[in-house]
């Protein structure tokens, strides 16, 4: 088979296509997150459905013709995967960060991420002191099943039968997306397509869309046409718009490549790795951490540039660490930067215990575990979904989302 692993400095070039991609689709912006897990916009879920329905295919697709891949699915400990994916829903709704859009919020100078980012480090130092405690190994052991994907352990993958396997799921998926409405009282792409029309509900929710990603950020320039079709295609409904079905589906090549190239596509590792280099070196879970980090530092700082280069010269998002609060919070909590800095910090703490926990985060599991079709992505997913939106009822309630 045809082998090859990539030095770890490459991390940064992804990192920074990851970061411009993440940026232009406005996940560096916690409003974008916030009301993902208050299920009135699921941008994030159809453009990383489309990314794994076509990353499966072509990842299982080239492991057929003959060409290794580094496959690493997060393995399924079913107790501390759940847990900790509903304490990572519930800490990105509060925060509206996950692990990378820390990164992309940091690139994008927002002020929210200065007290998001240590809230993650300390959130992955908590999940460092718990590990080799009795309760962190009956979490980590408990209903254990080891690295499973649709076809069985990875380790015994039979080529065509799971590229089969990775056909129906790519058609589940994308079909899934199809019928999914991108905003709450919306219409799904089917339904437009069947129509030919744009609901009222979905014209107002992209205005919406378009006024809360531009707030705060740079003046707008028309004669940067690529700024143009962005700013018109990203608050679009349609998740099969040319601009977020290219970036998906290059996302999604994108991490087959990396698997490829004998890395593993995730953010989260590299707060643990800090917390050990920073606090904890003696810890067991400190030089796990550091022993299996990889390329994941560098791809975080290119994560970071990225963003920041996409939010200068493509969405014009730029905020210059400016006091802007996302719409859902200060509808519901008012407009004070100090409550607003605790629930970045706070959310951000438990969103990354609960990382470090499941070993894995947006990235690690729902792209590539959901890429390389893991059964712990979807007991993740589940998990997520579920601490994320009975956290944001609790949280947000019944407050306006809109500007």
């Amino acid at each position: 088979m045809i082998t090859v692993t990539a030095p770890l400095w490459i991390g940064v070039v992804f990192g920074i296509l990851f970061g411009g991609v993440g940026e232009v689709w406005g996940i560096g912006n916690p409003e974008t997150l916030i009301r993902l897990a208050r299920w009135k916009d699921r941008l994030l879920v159809g453009c990383l459905a489309i990314a794994c329905a076509i990353g499966a295919l072509a990842l299982y697709g080239l492991y057929a013709l003959g060409i290794s891949m580094h496959f690493s699915p997060k393995p399924v400990y079913v107790v501390g995967v759940a847990i900790g994916g509903l304490l990572f829903g519930a800490g990105m709704a509060v925060s509206g960060y996950v692990p990378g859009s820390e990164l992309m919020a940091l690139g994008e100078g927002r002020r929210d991420a200065l007290y998001a980012f240590p809230g993650g480090v300390l959130g992955a130092a908590a999940w460092t002191m718990l590990y080799q405690t009795a309760a962190g190994r009956w979490l980590l052991h408990t209903a254990g099943y080891g690295d499973v994907i649709a076809s069985g352990s990875v380790h015994h993958i039979r080529p065509v039968f799971t590229l089969l396997i990775a056909a129906v799921y790519a058609v589940a998926l994308l079909a899934g997306t199809a019928f999914l409405p991108r905003y709450s009282g919306g219409r799904s792409w089917v339904m437009q397509a069947r129509t030919g029309q744009i609901s009222p509900r979905d014209q107002e929710s992209m205005r919406d869309t378009a006024a809360y990603l531009a707030e705060g950020g740079l003046r707008q320039n028309c004669s940067n046409g690529l700024h143009s079709v962005v700013a018109a295609d990203v608050p679009d409904s349609n998740f099969y718009s040319r601009i977020k079905l290219s970036t998906s589906v290059f996302i999604g090549l994108l991490v087959v490549l990396a698997i490829f190239l004998h890395q593993i596509f995730g953010e989260s590792t590299t707060y643990s790795w800090l917390a050990g280099r920073l606090f904890l070196p003696s810890f067991d879970y400190s030089n796990v951490a550091i022993h299996k980090v990889g390329w994941e530092p560098f791809s975080d700082i290119g994560t970071f540039l990225g963003a920041l280069l996409a939010a200068l010269f493509v969405s014009r998002h730029f905020q210059g660490f400016r006091p802007v609060i996302p719409p859902s919070w200060r509808n519901r909590f008012g407009n004070g930067p100090v409550k607003r800095a605790l629930g970045s910090f706070g959310g951000a703490f438990v969103m990354m215990f609960g990382a470090r926990m499941t070993d894995g985060c947006t990235s690690g599991h729902l792209l590539s575990g959901g890429v390389q079709m893991a059964a712990s992505a979807w007991v993740f997913a589940i998990a997520v979904f579920i601490g994320m939106t009975a956290t944001a009822r609790f949280v947000y309630g019944n407050a306006r989302a809109e500007r």
